[in-house]
């Protein structure tokens, strides 16, 4: 891997946010983007070695977790505040297969965010073939414990709303 490391717990985690600055006047903000990183274990591949389709799905829920602990917000603090996010939607475009044990990283970013729900967009690239495996993006809905559609807390919202913004996947957010 380019300079990372990847450890003995399978994750590692790094950030590579830009904020919501504007490269020029035309183009629309840059999101903060934080990566993961892993190797696919054999566990999570076929017999041929391919890693199976629905882990990707898997790897969007760890690399959403890592996403919040980058921008300061744990998911066990939007936990401790009383709510969750459900997911909503979701799409996934598989473009290349990956392998045990290729080095794999996962962006994620918030492509769209309202006061009770967001969208996260996900690439998983795959640098040992050079290659984007899966694009993706899931919208997301903040629920009370009852499941009650709720609003998120100010704290989240104001943490999340500078950080949103187009990332690289060609799919198109959710409305």
């Amino acid at each position: 891997m380019t300079d990372k490391s990847v450890a003995d717990n399978h994750f590692n985690y790094s950030e590579t946010g830009q904020g919501n600055e504007l490269l020029e006047k035309s183009e629309p903000p840059r999101p903060f983007i934080s990566e993961a990183y892993l190797r696919p274990r054999y566990a999570e591949t076929d017999a041929q070695g391919v890693v199976y389709h629905a882990n990707y799905i898997v790897w969007f829920e760890v690399a959403r977790g890592e996403y919040c602990r980058a921008v300061g917000y744990p998911y066990l603090a939007i936990e401790r505040e009383g709510y969750g996010f459900m997911v909503t939607d979701l799409s996934v475009k598989y473009l290349s297969p990956a392998y045990y044990d290729d080095e794999i990283v996962i962006k994620t970013w918030v492509e769209k965010t309202g006061r009770a729900s967001c969208v996260f967009g996900y690439q998983i690239y795959n640098e040992t073939t050079g290659k984007v495996c899966v694009e993706g993006m899931s919208k997301h809905a903040a629920v009370s414990r009852e499941g009650k559609l709720v609003r998120f807390s100010q704290g989240l919202y104001d943490t999340i709303k500078p950080l949103v913004g187009r990332g690289p996947t060609k799919l198109t957010p959710f409305s």
